[in-house]
């Protein structure tokens, strides 16, 4: 658990999981990802992630399912270039998660502090990859801004209503390049204490 500024970010257990999801649930019935009452079949095989504001409300979530390569959701729905789900697969299962469900409420700018939370789970964890599928104007804008080296594994496509790019992103390498080109941010996603200073939280 760490808490930036008024948010705390943990990994989202017992009840604080139940209301992750019912956030999840709630953003993308909103924006039509979801249908109402919708299940979601990769619930029981993901790790999410939440964060709170000063009065106990989540406001933000994200999260990491962990299953059979061939069965995350971007290898099943995406066209995957053969070079690449070779290369996926010749890692250890325990490896490779997917990242995805990241949604947060408005004028809440807990961006950036999800994903130091998944990615230092991830690296205590032992994954090294992370899958995902992103929207094309959100890839460009996090390569750009940020410089995260996701590597196009796939044919874009329209998915869940928008022009979406597979994705894999070596952890190492990402840190690798935010460490040469953005250090302040490299910092933010790598510092384990209670350091409180505010890093471009997107």
């Amino acid at each position: 658990m760490s808490d930036h500024g008024h948010y705390v970010f943990s990994i989202a257990q017992g009840q604080l999981r139940e209301k992750a999801i019912q956030l999840h649930h709630h953003r993308y019935e909103e924006i039509g990802f979801f249908k109402k009452d919708e299940v979601d079949p990769y619930e029981p095989f993901s790790i999410y992630f939440a964060v709170q504001s000063q009065d106990q409300t989540v406001v933000g979530v994200t999260r990491l399912i962990n299953s059979r390569l061939d069965d995350l959701p971007t290898m099943k729905h995406f066209q995957i270039y053969d070079i690449e789900r070779v290369k996926l697969t010749a890692y250890d299962r325990s490896r490779c998660a997917e990242i995805s469900a990241f949604t947060k409420m408005p004028a809440h700018d807990v961006g950036m502090g999800l994903i130091r939370t998944a990615l230092q789970h991830s690296l205590d964890k032992g994954i090294t990859h992370w899958v995902c599928c992103i929207d094309e104007r959100v890839y460009k804008y996090m390569h750009r801004m940020f410089k995260f080296p996701f590597k196009v594994i796939g044919e874009k496509q329209v998915y869940l209503g928008s022009l979406t790019v597979p994705c894999a992103l070596q952890l190492s390498e990402c840190l690798e390049n935010l460490k040469k080109y953005r250090h302040s941010l490299y910092d933010f996603l790598t510092r384990r204490d209670s350091d409180r200073k505010q890093v471009s939280l997107w």
